[in-house]
């Protein structure tokens, strides 16, 4: 007959155990989002009718922001803003005249810096600290991010997502900073970088309103123009997913009711 004799566990080990059960419990959701290989942020929208949503981020520049917002003013378009909070900050008579012009504020973040380099209490920090800035300028809520340089992986969708935020990537990218040349980001938002990816319902277009796009001013009239004539209707963000039924890819609804336009 065989005799199994089990050991009694030591107390090294059973420390060790109960630091790992810790762990777990306090930090459950970014453990189960850091395995589940599944948090995605928000690239497009199922929507039933021809909206698109218009985003422009700025981290940095003094010339390029005014003259879009003259655009959109004239065209009577709506854009939602990704400010990095610094920028925010220095330039607040722009910002409020964005609020005032029926523009969405969204976050940029607060160092233009990849967040997915961060721990998860330093990405808290830095979506608070832009968040403290941004409400106190405009006097609303924000609740949509887009992570500086589209950097982002389990932590960081798991961190805004705890501090109410939906993260907002693009579909449709205009590559404005590249500086390709006004045809060129014309080309890429309306028949796509590759063959068949021009922005369509549901589709976020990524803008930059920041100085080292300066395209953008002269290519933004032809895409409203454009996309105008084929029936699309550019929206802010918000009021894209509020006419959602669903985003995509499906790993991004992280919320069972659609956000609220921003009020």
């Amino acid at each position: 007959m065989r005799i199994i004799i089990f050991k009694r566990p030591s107390w090294r080990n059973i420390a060790l155990w109960g630091i790992l059960l810790f762990v777990l419990i306090a930090y459950r959701e970014n453990v189960t989002s850091v395995f589940s290989g599944k948090l995605k942020p928000i690239y497009s929208a199922t929507v039933n009718t021809q909206a698109i949503g218009l985003t422009f981020d700025i981290s940095w520049g003094e010339k390029t922001a005014e003259p879009i917002l003259d655009i959109l003013k004239k065209e009577g378009i709506h854009a939602t803003f990704f400010l990095s909070s610094p920028w925010a900050d220095k330039h607040q008579t722009l910002v409020q005249r964005m609020v005032t012009e029926g523009h969405e504020i969204g976050s940029h973040g607060n160092r233009h810096i990849d967040l997915n380099t961060l721990a998860a209490s330093e990405i808290e920090h830095e979506i608070s600290t832009a968040q403290q800035v941004l409400e106190k300028i405009t006097g609303q809520k924000v609740r949509l991010i887009r992570a500086p340089n589209g950097a982002y992986d389990n932590k960081v969708i798991a961190t805004a997502n705890k501090l109410g935020y939906r993260v907002i990537q693009w579909s449709v990218d205009s590559l404005d900073w590249k500086r390709p040349g006004s045809s060129a980001v014309i080309n890429n938002v309306i028949n796509g970088i590759r063959s068949g990816g021009g922005a369509k319902s549901g589709d976020i277009i990524l803008f930059h309103a920041s100085d080292s796009a300066p395209d953008t001013v002269q290519a933004l009239p032809t895409v409203i123009q454009n996309l105008k004539t084929k029936g699309h209707t550019l929206i802010p963000v918000g009021q894209l997913l509020s006419q959602a039924s669903s985003t995509w890819p499906p790993e991004s609804n992280l919320t069972e009711k659609p956000l609220a336009p921003a009020q």
